[in-house]
C-alpha cells in the first residue's frame, strides 16, 4: 500500500454533501497488538495555523476495547498539540461525546450542535461539535499520555503513517 490520498475520506461529498474535500495535515492507520491489526484511521484536517486550531476526526471499530479507543485519541491529540502552535483541537461526531477522550482527565467543551447536518443511511442526524483547548490537555492528558507510554508493555499500539 502506498498511503492514502491527501483528501479526507470522512470528508467526502457523500457524508458531508455540498463540501468541497478537505485537505488533511497528518493521516495515520491505527493498528493494534502484535498481529498489527488494522482498526481504524485518524485524519488531522483543516488546519489553520492563523485562527489556531485543526480539526481531528478518530474512526476506530466500534468492536475495539475502550482502552484502545483511548489510546488512539490521547495519541493523537497528543501529537496535534506537539506538533503546532494551536489553541485547539475540534472534533465533529453525531455522538453525544468524543468517545476515549474523557478517560485521559481533558473534558472538551460542547461548542454547538448542527441539527439534521449528517445523512446517515438515509436519516439526518445532528452533528455535536467539540472544542478540546491546549491548556485542558496540558493539565491531565501529557500526563496521561506519558503513563500510556510507560506501561506500553502492556498492550502495543501503533498508529502509523499509512504504509504496510
Amino acid at each position: 500500500m502506498r498511503g492514502i490520498d491527501r483528501r479526507d475520506v470522512l470528508s467526502s461529498p457523500t457524508i458531508w454533501p455540498n463540501r468541497r474535500m478537505q485537505e488533511i495535515s497528518a493521516q495515520f492507520f491505527v493498528r493494534v497488538g502484535e498481529e498489527r491489526a488494522l482498526l481504524g484511521y485518524v485524519s488531522l484536517h483543516e488546519f489553520n495555523p492563523n485562527s489556531g486550531y485543526v480539526k481531528c476526526a478518530v474512526t476506530v471499530d466500534r468492536e475495539a476495547p475502550e482502552d484502545v479507543h483511548t489510546a488512539v485519541v490521547a495519541l493523537t491529540v497528543n501529537y496535534a498539540f506537539a506538533m503546532w502552535s494551536i489553541r485547539k483541537l475540534y472534533f465533529w461526531t453525531p455522538e453525544p461525546e468524543v468517545r476515549g477522550l474523557a478517560a485521559t482527565g481533558a473534558v472538551p467543551a460542547r461548542e454547538g450542535t448542527l441539527p439534521e447536518h449528517l445523512l446517515d443511511e438515509g436519516t439526518l442526524r445532528p452533528v455535536n461539535v467539540f472544542a478540546l483547548y491546549r491548556a485542558q490537555w496540558e493539565e491531565t492528558g501529557v500526563a496521561f499520555v506519558e503513563s500510556l507510554v510507560a506501561g506500553a508493555g502492556t498492550r502495543e499500539y501503533l498508529v502509523d503513517r499509512g504504509t504496510s
